[in-house]
Formats: C-alpha cells, structure tokens, sequence
C-alpha cells in the first residue's frame, strides 16, 4: 500500500525520514500494513465574570467517602445527599435532595456542594430500574446523622453501609422517592465535573501523577477522581509575560511522560501547564472538562495565546475539544496544536473493548468507525469534512520503527489518517517508537522551534 500526503507549503524544518522519497512537496510511505495494539461535564456558553467564579468557589464545600453493604450484592448503590431548608428536622417537606452519586459495587463517591445542613443516605437498587423504591434497602433517617457543612469545609472519609433490613418508611422526613438515579457514564461526566483542579501549583513528582494512579484513571476512574483530582495544573506560578503550553497526556497516561520536553521548553518565554484526567472516560467528556478548565483560567489571567501539545490518544482529546470551543465559547482558547503520534482512525484491538467486564469508555471510542472518531472529521451527516478554524495551526508528528508497520503501538496508518494530513500545516516523521518520541532530543528541538515561531505571530 502507498499512502500519499500534501504538504500547504515546504517545510521550514527538518524532516527525519527513512525509506521515504521527496517529489514535489508529495511524500511516499510504502509498504504499510495495518496492525494495532491498545497500550460532561457542564459547558458554558460565556466565560463567567471571575469575581463571580470566585464568590461561587467560596461557598463549595467538599464531601467524599465511602459506600458499603452488610450483605454483598451486584445491584447498583446510590449516595443521596439531602439539605435542610428550614423549619423542623423532622418535617420531610424541610428537606431537599440536591445530589446524588451512582457507583456499580462499593466505592467511593463525593459531593461538592454549597454551605448547610445535610443529611446522607444511600439505598441499594436492586432491581436496577434506577429509581428508589420503599423496599429496597436504604439508610433510614437518624436525627444524630444530621450535620453542618461550611463554606471551604472538606468532610473527608465518611464511611456510609447499608443494613440489608434498613428501609425508609412514607412518613420519613427523608423522601428520595423521585429519585431516578444516573446511569455510571452520567456519574463519570458529574463527578468529573465536580472534582476539577484549576490552576494549582504543583510538582511533576506529586504522588498523584504516579505511575499507579495514572493506571487508576484507565480502569477505576471514580477512585482517580478523588484521589488524584481531575483538571489542569501549573508546574510554576503564573507569569503573564509568558505564554502557557499544555500538555496533554494518552491512555493510561500521567503528566510525568512529558518531563523532557517540559525540561528543554524555553522557560524564559513559556510556562509549561499540565493535563491530568481518567483516561478511561469517554474522550469527548475529558475534551469538555479541558475547555471548561481553560475557560476559567482564560477568565482568571486573560493570556492571549495557549499552545496544544498533547501525545496519543491525547491527541483525539485535544482536537475535539478545538472543535468544541470552536462551536461554543465566544473566545477562542487555543491558536497552535501539535500532535505526536496520534491514532487518529483508532485501534483495531479496541473493538474487543465492548466485550471487556469493564470495558474503558475511551476504548470504545478508539474502536475504528465509531462515532466518535467519525465525529472528529465530519459533520453529523458524514458528508462533510470539519476543517480546523483558521485560528489553529495543527503540526502532525508521526513516528516509526524500521521494517516496521507501526512504532510498536500504533499503526502508521492510522498515524496518517488522509483527513488529519490534509488538516495539518506541517508533517514531521521520526524514527522513534511510541514512548521514545517522548525522550527525543530531535523532537524536542522542532516543538520548541514550533512554538517559538507560533509565539512571535
């Protein structure tokens, strides 16, 4: 097979290709063959004015623990959480359900929530139709279970079980009888939403980038997410006089695979910033949670510029998040995107997610033809092709290994998808494996020319 591509215009730097010829501007990469290998948030129309960010953030406080059952059992488990209104505590019509959290077995939940007075329950669905019936088991009201939660206030390690013969009575002032619990996905995107870090100062050797959590966020994202806190983080302090790159990572995936380039970045012009999320969501929800991260601090420090490098299935994450601000918010957040080693048509090996016990949401959505991969390229009615907006400047990086079809994890194939060639201004091929692009000194060196020359436009 020989797969052709178009440069716009001739490349400004250097190419490192084997077994490649050059013809007018056309680059020819012969014998490929296909083989793969697998390794909602709210959205906001406007920015939000920040004064009125921050006086919401002050009256947040945090609850998170656990949920067990005296009995095991495989039916879905719902964490209520009711506030006081006013009135009597013993009056059920004083009492309003403001949230709840859906977990598949015991685990853990959260809330984030304004300042008051709560109350938890939790029942077991047990025949899994999603709404709280009186015979299932349930956390009854205890008045000694009430307490106060503060603005700022983090209530941490909560320990809630269920009795098997716990049940709550009509007369209750306790009533989640309308409760039409979310499905686990419609938690994933709530949570996400939920728990975000944005913009705080951290250090690429936090435990939360371990290596273990990042392995957490692939096949537990409900633990990752209060464990090791979703969002976008500063390596340094804000500084306005330099302009900000993120990194975003793959599957499975933590920002410490980004330390050398973060390393040779030109500290002097650009701050490195960090992506950090459960890499086994569905990837259009992490693409939400990125914008509306960068929404606020866009809001917060009114920086002109951000730059998009993202590797791997990161890659996918960050183009449709451009594509979605693109269509929603009024400013436009990002102006350059490079993307190093990309699957942009999938994983054949993906298609054996939906048969997985716990199948990753991302997976899924890696499978080649679907939707989602669809979605990035065209429009609804598959007909037309989604340009990037022409504000974006999108670098592809590919890479390779000698005699081989693939950089020992992703095809080259699906590395050079012809619709994500003809939206790249530039392509750059290296023989590197997958990981190795990562260490690359030669790579390094082309994505800081890149963006030096990005930041001078």
């Amino acid at each position: 097979m020989i797969i052709y591509f178009k440069l716009k215009e001739q490349a400004k730097y250097p190419i490192p290709f084997i077994n490649t010829h050059l013809k007018t501007n056309m680059i020819t990469i012969k014998n490929i063959i296909i083989i793969a290998f697998i390794a909602p948030l709210i959205t906001s129309c406007s920015l939000l004015n920040i004064n009125e960010q921050q006086k919401k953030a002050a009256e947040i406080c945090q609850l998170t623990g656990t949920i067990a059952t005296e009995k095991i059992s495989k039916s879905s488990l719902i964490v209520a959480l009711l506030r006081h209104k006013s009135g009597s505590l013993t009056n059920k019509d004083n009492w309003s359900l403001v949230d709840h959290y859906v977990l598949d077995k015991p685990g853990q939940w959260g809330f984030h929530s304004r300042s008051g007075t709560y109350f938890l329950t939790a029942f077991q669905d047990i025949n899994n139709n999603k709404i709280f019936e009186r015979d299932e088991p349930a956390i009854p009201f205890n008045s000694k279970e009430i307490f106060k939660c503060a603005s700022r206030e983090h209530k941490l390690g909560i320990k809630l079980v269920i009795p098997q013969q716990g049940r709550i009575p009509g007369d209750a002032p306790v009533d989640i009888s309308n409760l039409h619990a979310r499905s686990k996905a419609e938690q994933l995107n709530v949570s996400l939403g939920q728990a975000l870090a944005i913009g705080e100062v951290i250090s690429l050797e936090d435990q939360r980038f371990s290596r273990k959590n990042a392995s957490k966020g692939l096949w537990a994202p409900f633990d990752f997410i209060w464990e090791s806190k979703p969002g976008i983080y500063f390596l340094q302090p804000y500084d306005k006089n330099k302009t900000p790159v993120l990194f975003i990572h793959g599957v499975n995936g933590t920002p410490i695979e980004f330390s050398f380039f973060i390393k040779n970045l030109d500290h002097s012009r650009f701050q490195p910033w960090v992506a950090y999320y459960p890499s086994g969501s569905k990837l259009s929800n992490i693409a939400t949670l990125l914008n509306r991260s960068v929404a606020q601090l866009k809001a917060q420090y009114r920086f002109q510029n951000l730059f998009l490098i993202a590797h791997s299935m990161g890659g996918l994450v960050a183009r449709e998040g451009i594509f979605e601000n693109n269509k929603i918010f009024q400013e436009k957040l990002y102006s350059l995107f490079i993307s190093i080693s990309t699957p942009w048509n999938g994983h054949n090996a993906a298609k054996l997610a939906q048969y997985a016990p716990a199948a990753a949401y991302s997976w899924l959505d890696m499978a080649p033809g679907s939707q989602f991969l669809s979605n990035l390229f065209y429009t609804e009615n598959e007909s037309t092709h989604q340009r990037f907006p022409t504000n974006i400047s999108h670098h592809l990086i590919f890479t390779y290994l000698t005699g081989k079809p693939d950089d020992g994890t992703i095809s080259i194939e699906s590395q050079l998808r012809p619709e994500a060639q003809k939206d790249a201004k530039h392509l750059y091929g290296f023989l590197q494996s997958h990981t190795g692009i990562l260490e690359d000194k030669n790579t390094s060196k082309l994505i800081n020319q890149i963006i030096f020359d990005a930041n001078k436009q």
